[in-house]
């Protein structure tokens, strides 16, 4: 990748800084912006400290060029690693495609980690829902914070949208529609030792109202998690043969001993009973993680775009990567 010269930089992020608390224009339409780069990395948007435990968890922020007077809708990216490990400059690539189609993008960090024998059945699933269930309590961390400091990223949070692959796949679904009430009776109250959902790891209070999500191969353990009240627009990616988070309804890891699996395509469904718009691309001979990053940036700027102008596109498509004409 061409490297951006070094003064430029500097001046388009003096440039920002100096902009950051005027009164800020929504700039939501469809032409193209020049990025700007990784105009602001390892910002601290929660602290942790519990039994000894000690974290700075932190987020990194991409930002079209010119955002004098703009506001851009957010997109809050969430890294795969199944929970045990990633971060968030795993998915820098992508996070720069999408800030240069006018989006503010953050790429956050969670807390990972969670241990399983040889085998790959062998899984402590107490150990991942503590870890699932701490994510989830960071991504809800990164979302208050950004919510409270929107005017100092150019964000206009009034279209806060949500995306991840993987397990940030997972995670960026499980935010949405995980309460405090589903996340007890899934995880087993373990909010009695792990603490709320809302309320931990910074003393930020209120989040912007998610607008839209794109999930790509991730899943849920219960369709019914989405409901008419709750349930926003998706645009989905995932593979037929993928065998982490399987495509349609089966066990993570295709493991019986683990949870249940319902991904993009029940999903899909579910949505499409409730009225709610919904899009798919769905690879029939892809496993885990499909299609360039470039295609899937373009549909979901073409989803959240039209989700911003009551136009989305819609549809279950099956493609395979190499019938896509334009990458």
């Amino acid at each position: 990748m061409k490297r951006t010269p070094v003064i430029p930089v500097l001046i388009a992020v003096l440039s920002m800084f100096i902009f950051s608390c005027k009164q800020k224009k929504a700039a939501h339409d469809n032409a193209p912006y020049a990025f700007a780069g990784l105009t602001a990395a390892d910002i601290t948007f929660a602290r942790i400290d519990t039994n000894g435990y000690k974290e700075d968890l932190k987020l990194d922020v991409y930002m079209p060029q010119d955002t004098a007077g703009k506001t851009f809708p957010l997109t809050i990216y969430m890294h795969g690693g199944g929970f045990k490990e990633g971060e968030k400059s795993d998915g820098k690539n992508f996070c720069e495609m999408l800030a240069d189609k006018g989006f503010v993008v953050a790429s956050i960090n969670y807390r990972t980690g969670w241990e399983k024998g040889k085998d790959p059945c062998d899984l402590d699933t107490v150990a991942v829902k503590v870890a699932v269930y701490r994510a989830l309590q960071d991504a809800h961390a990164a979302i208050r914070f950004l919510t409270a400091n929107a005017a100092s990223y150019a964000a206009d949070t009034n279209w806060t949208f949500l995306t991840g692959s993987s397990a940030g796949s997972i995670l960026s679904l499980g935010a949405h529609y995980y309460d405090q009430q589903a996340a007890d009776a899934f995880f087993g109250r373990i909010a009695d030792t792990l603490g709320p959902l809302y309320t931990f790891g910074n003393k930020y209070r209120g989040e912007s109202v998610v607008k839209a999500m794109a999930a790509m191969w991730g899943g849920l353990n219960n369709p019914y998690l989405l409901t008419k009240d709750n349930g926003v627009p998706t645009i989905f990616f995932h593979g037929e043969k993928d065998n982490v988070a399987p495509w349609n309804v089966d066990y993570f890891y295709t493991c019986k001993n683990f949870f249940p699996c319902y991904g993009s395509k029940p999903l899909y469904e579910r949505l499409d009973t409730l009225g709610i718009p919904v899009s798919a691309y769905i690879d029939p001979n892809g496993g885990h993680g499909v299609y360039p990053a470039a295609f899937r940036v373009d549909k979901i700027t073409d989803f959240f775009n039209g989700v911003m102008h009551n136009a989305v596109p819609k549809g279950f498509k099956i493609e395979k990567p190499g019938d896509i004409k334009q990458m």
